[in-house]
């Protein structure tokens, strides 16, 4: 266990189980989002205030793409005031309060808050407006406080609620969403330690479930179809099958005695070799680090069935 746990410290994150995601599995990322449920705020001021809530994060070094969607850094435009400039040309000024949050959309919990006033000046209301957002800097002390408070929240989120994030995860084993129980516990951020490492304790014997059952299905169905169909066609579909069984799976054996029946059955048919190999391990590569592969792909089976948009529209901050 000692071995596993450090080869996933070394690169197992859900941060990192794609090539285009951030690498940094020690961080916490925050997703970006604007609160304007009434369609109020102008495309392009929207754009740009998006963009300020991504240059905050990355300053706070919580900024990238995560498959936890789960944590955000949000602005909302509270009210703003107007005055016009006597030209010419005649120009508008703006002043917005804007409110920045971070928190947890599950649950519709605040980690912090901070309220600017935000000015600029345009030739009109919208240019104003985003010329207000413009002069917002990102780089100001009590910002980046703003999110170091946010990202201290989360961690002791993670820490205060670590045994009710492993017990959920199992009670999911239980019901067999073994997908989903392993992505829960893999998306505990590195940063967050004693509960990351409660839940690396906790996946393997997850993990475990899921390759047995996996491989106790996948070889009854390839005994069916190969009893159905004793011929190379029920041979190749039988095979497809047992080669995507884990040699880790209870059901291994098994499927290694079934593919060496259906060798010897088309070898007497066809009167040819039957050239068919069962899923090993790499015996030059850490089995460990092969395992903890086959974990990451189990999460990353999750994920692609997971919605792709991500509605925010029942927070209420």
């Amino acid at each position: 266990m000692k071995n596993i746990i450090f080869i996933l410290l070394s690169f197992l994150s859900i941060n990192n189980l794609k090539a285009q995601v951030s690498t940094d599995a020690n961080r916490i990322i925050l997703n970006s989002i604007v609160f304007d449920k009434d369609n109020k705020i102008p495309e392009e001021a929207k754009d740009q205030l998006l963009s300020k809530l991504t240059q905050i994060s990355s300053k706070s070094g919580m900024g990238g793409t995560s498959l936890n969607k789960r944590f955000v850094i949000a602005a909302k435009i509270n009210k703003q005031t107007k005055d016009i400039l006597a030209g010419p040309p005649q120009m508008i000024a703006i002043n917005s309060e804007i409110v920045f949050f971070i928190g947890d959309f599950e649950t519709n919990q605040v980690f912090a808050s901070y309220t600017i006033l935000a000015k600029g000046v345009g030739g009109n209301e919208n240019k104003a407006l985003i010329s207000s957002i413009q002069n917002i800097n990102v780089s100001s002390s009590p910002l980046l406080d703003f999110t170091q408070t946010g990202k201290n929240k989360i961690i002791q989120y993670y820490n205060d609620q670590c045994d009710y994030i492993i017990k959920r995860a199992q009670t999911k084993a239980e019901q067999q969403l073994y997908d989903e129980s392993i992505y829960d516990l893999m998306q505990v951020p590195e940063v967050c330690q004693s509960c990351f490492m409660k839940c690396l304790s906790a996946v393997e014997p997850i993990y475990k479930k899921k390759i047995d059952r996996d491989g106790e299905i996948k070889l009854n169905q390839a005994r069916s179809n190969w009893n159905a169909n004793q011929n190379s066609k029920g041979a190749n579909e039988a095979s497809s099958i047992l080669s995507s069984i884990e040699p880790e799976s209870a059901s291994y054996k098994n499927a290694v005695i079934l593919s060496e029946t259906i060798k010897v059955k088309i070898e007497e048919i066809d009167k040819r070799n039957w050239d068919f190999k069962m899923k090993k391990y790499d015996n030059a590569v850490n089995l460990e680090t092969q395992r903890i592969e086959s974990i990451r792909q189990a999460a990353i089976a999750h994920y692609q069935n997971l919605p792709k948009t991500i509605i925010y529209n029942h927070i209420i901050w």
